[in-house]
């Protein structure tokens, strides 16, 4: 099954799909949505960085968020930057992007290595050897999460 197209309805705000990939890189975190058995919504902020085209997140190797992509790997993941509310105009100044893809869980060593690295990188780009051995102590621990995105959909009042 494909991933649904609904049209945005302000098309003058709509970003390129290269443009959403673009703001996806750049957000700091974003929040990541799945269902569960029964069909309830969970949605989770988590830190993300984009590796090879995919999305690249970490976890506890059980919990909720594990417990729903065991019964159903869709994902969407929503990502805001820029926000700045304009009360003078009652709006909002932001770009966002939305992604929707199919999560599996990296169970290979050295993938999961290799995309904690580039996480960890990310926000600690200046601390390698930090980043290598909090790796080396919590990879027994930790869970990583590659989506493959499916579609990227992107939207900005700047």
């Amino acid at each position: 099954m494909s991933v649904p197209s609904h049209p945005i309805r302000r098309k003058d705000r709509a970003l390129s799909g290269d443009e959403a990939l673009l703001l996806l890189q750049e957000a700091e975190w974003g929040v990541l949505a799945t269902v569960d058995e029964a069909g309830w919504p969970y949605a989770v902020p988590v830190n993300h960085a984009v590796v090879g085209g995919d999305l690249i997140i970490h976890s506890a190797t059980v919990g909720h968020k594990l417990a729903n992509l065991a019964f159903n790997p869709r994902v969407s993941y929503c990502a805001v930057t820029q926000a700045e509310t304009l009360p003078l105009e009652l709006s909002t100044r932001y770009a966002s992007v939305i992604v929707f893809g199919r999560a599996d869980l990296l169970t290979d060593e050295g993938e999961k290595r290799e995309a904690l690295r580039a996480l960890g990188l990310r926000f600690a780009a200046a601390h390698p050897d930090l980043v290598d051995r909090e790796i080396d102590k919590d990879l027994f621990r930790t869970a990583v999460l590659r989506i493959h995105i499916e579609r990227a959909t992107g939207k900005a009042r700047r």
